[in-house]
């Protein structure tokens, strides 16, 4: 709305530094998890010694020397003295330099056995994941996408599969198949026989939870066929999954393995056709010769110890699969090391955006005194400085902003789209997810006791009691916010009994029919599905949630932006009645400046996480200071007069990782002068008025423009301005 698209391609000015091309590719970034990284290095070990094991394994696992492999102990009541002949039994030689783990009774190298059936025993493991996600992957995602009878067919032979119990199916089968332990293929497909139907059910619910996204229908409407969408669209959303059951199915498939040559089923290296070494082929030989009882530890416990080790390293890198595939579960910028130079626990409570320790405490400059005859705060934000991450890679994304929301009024936050309206306001009540980090700043809630509260240092219990009881939000997505498998009234009650546990269920059903009537819904949708109710009636619902207790402060985080403007007004209506009954005080954020004009007592605008003008809202409308805020006032043309080219804002918004020098603001302004592009202004009152503004042109006698210099009204009127 407030982008030229004339501007967009247009080169840079002279002499200014060009716009950095974005790469197509980003580099990988590793998960941190020291769980992962332990998963990731034992899981590597094992890969590497299965690779090269031929190459570094002392001798071959078949070899054998009788004479210097083994012990010969002379068998009781024969040789000398005894009218028998001498005879000897072989006894397993115990570690040593030239045999690291020992020898078998047989007189093999149990190192190299080792060694040379870690390839077999991880290939077959590897392998049968590898055609059972095949498998879980055609079945599941086509019966899920496709449905119908493809689905009823598909989700059969699952439910099949799934009742039949798995290791009695692979020990008949691998009976029913003697070459089976001849080859690495067979053996895998009759284990993923029986282990790909659990994954199948998984990945088919979340595929009939995707197949009637937005993102899907979009793909259909543009004309893409079902295999590209299930190729392009569906399976990227699936890819965690996918991953996870890999790797499960791989630690599943080993042991299955290990079991099938421990019970002899998956054949002997001395067979006809012969088979593979593997770690259950050394457990059977080293259980069926008495090592246990013979106490020859070093035959049977590395093989257990490798199968044990395995399954561990899988899964520590399962604890981090999703973070690595999922960029939206990355915590980029917070590992250990930065968390704990931050003051940051590494276990810091979810749902509690973290605060730097040396934040904690300190106070920011005093709020300036207003006039006299202005309503007392009842939140106050002084200096509060958010950050996406730490170190070098921290995107700093609102800084060091001052906000005052007296009781009863209404505050407006305007700006663009990523100014950091939402981001603050979510940090003053600490909403914010990882990697948000709170670097400086208080957040001081007063409430009616005449108690003080900083929001930033308070105790996770006294946040939770904080929240929705004093301080309410409603978010910019109501069908996001709402739980889609629970009712309305189920969503009030569990709301109720959080903050209000003295309440009967009857008393909270009253209360909350009280409330949907208050917002113009029937009481009967309290047993409604938040998809049974349009996009007005949800955002209404999400209101009188917000309002069921009673708070002293309702944060509006954009409520009305998807819907209509005859419902838009209608709300909007609804909420500044709600407030003259109720006195609640509100923050309300938008990037509609026009909108707030309206509501609002004051108005601050925010630019590229500053906030760059605070005024009354009429002073404000009448006579801007800042030529951002002109701008934003004359984005939309005029319903009545005379026909003017609109305006608008050149360009776009600045990217946060990389912002101008000096004023964010200068590459589209209109006035700037030279040292707009070095230095950066602060927040400061405009010749001793109440009106601030962050900006040169009103500081140092500079030549104020006309269309910034309007004297503001002596009087300020509430504004009405045309709806769009």
């Amino acid at each position: 709305m407030t982008i030229d698209s004339t501007t967009l391609n247009a080169p840079p000015p002279v002499g200014g530094k060009p716009a950095p091309v974005p790469s197509r590719h980003r580099a990988i970034q590793f998960p941190r998890s020291p769980k992962v990284i332990a998963g990731l290095f034992i899981f590597g070990v094992f890969g590497i010694v299965a690779l090269t094991g031929r190459w570094i394994a002392p001798y071959s696992p078949n070899r054998t020397d009788e004479q210097h492999w083994v012990r010969h102990v002379l068998v009781e009541g024969t040789g000398p003295g005894t009218s028998i002949a001498a005879q000897y039994y072989p006894l397993p030689l115990p570690p040593s330099p030239e045999h690291w783990l020992g020898t078998t009774v047989f007189a093999q190298d149990v190192l190299s056995q080792l060694i040379a059936s870690t390839q077999a025993t991880m290939l077959v493991g590897l392998l049968a994941a590898l055609i059972a996600s095949a498998l879980s992957i055609l079945f599941g995602v086509t019966a899920g996408y496709i449905g119908g009878t493809t689905d009823e067919g598909l989700s059969l032979v699952a439910n099949v599969f799934l009742a039949i119990p798995g290791l009695p199916l692979v020990i008949v089968l691998a009976d029913y198949v003697p070459s089976a332990g001849s080859s690495v293929i067979l053996v895998a497909g009759i284990i993923a026989i029986t282990s790909w139907a659990y994954s199948a059910r998984t990945l088919r619910a979340q595929t009939l939870s995707l197949r009637n996204r937005d993102f899907i229908e979009a793909a259909r409407v543009s004309g893409e066929g079902r295999l590209r969408i299930i190729i392009a669209e569906v399976l990227p959303n699936l890819v965690p999954i996918v991953a996870a059951s890999f790797l499960f199915t791989t630690v599943s498939a080993t042991y299955a393995y290990v079991a099938l040559a421990f019970l002899g089923l998956a054949g002997s290296p001395t067979a006809d056709p012969p088979g593979f070494w593997n770690w259950g082929e050394m457990l059977r030989e080293g259980f069926a010769n008495n090592a246990i009882r013979g106490g020859w530890w070093w035959w049977w416990a590395p093989p257990g110890i490798c199968v044990a080790m395995l399954g561990t390293g899988i899964a520590l890198l399962n604890f981090g699969i999703d973070e690595f595939i999922n960029p939206r579960l990355r915590t980029t910028g917070l590992s250990r090391r930065a968390a704990k130079k931050a003051g940051i626990h590494q276990r810091t409570t979810v749902g509690l955006t973290p605060v730097l320790g040396s934040a904690v405490g300190k106070v920011a400059p005093a709020a300036r005194e207003l006039p006299a005859g202005k309503p007392a705060p009842v939140l106050e934000i002084r200096g509060l400085s958010v950050d996406y991450g730490y170190g070098a890679e921290a995107l700093h994304a609102v800084m060091n902003c001052d906000l005052v929301l007296r009781r009863g009024q209404v505050l407006g936050l305007a700006g663009e789209s990523g100014s950091g309206k939402t981001t603050l306001a979510l940090a003053a009540i600490r909403l914010l997810r990882a990697p948000a980090v709170i670097t400086s700043g208080q957040v001081l809630f007063h409430s009616h006791a005449g108690a003080t509260v900083d929001l930033l240092a308070a105790a996770p219990r006294e946040m939770r009691e904080i929240r929705w009881s004093e301080v309410a939000v409603v978010l910019q997505s109501s069908l996001d916010a709402l739980n889609p498998v629970i009712t309305i009234g189920a969503q009030f009650e569990d709301m109720l009994r959080a903050h209000r546990p003295q309440l009967s269920r009857a008393a909270m059903i009253e209360k909350a029919s009280e409330k949907l009537e208050m917002v113009g819904i029937s009481p009967e949708r309290l047993r409604s599905y938040s998809h049974e109710l349009s996009g007005g009636m949800r955002q209404r619902a999400m209101i009188a949630m917000a309002l069921a207790l009673d708070p002293q402060v309702v944060i509006f985080d954009e409520p009305t932006t998807a819907l209509d403007v005859v419902t838009q007004r209608e709300i909007l209506e609804e909420l500044m009645d709600l407030r003259g009954r109720l006195g609640f005080a509100a923050l309300f954020i938008t990037h509609d400046l026009s909108l707030l004009v309206e509501l609002a007592d004051d108005i601050a605008v925010m630019y590229a996480g500053r906030v760059m003008e605070r005024a009354l809202a009429g002073a404000l409308f009448h006579a801007p200071r800042l030529p951002y805020t002109y701008g934003l006032l004359h984005c939309f043309p005029p319903m009545h007069g005379k026909r003017v080219p609109m305006e608008g804002i050149p360009g776009s918004p600045p990217d946060i990782r990389q912002l101008p020098s000096g004023c964010a603001f200068h590459p589209r302004c209109h006035w700037a002068l030279g040292r707009c592009s070095s230095d950066m202004p602060v927040l400061a009152p405009v010749e001793g008025s109440n009106h601030e503004v962050a900006c040169w042109l009103h500081r140092d006698g500079a030549e104020v423009p006309a269309e910034l210099a309007r004297p503001e009204p002596s009087a300020v009127k509430p504004v009405h301005v045309s709806a769009q």
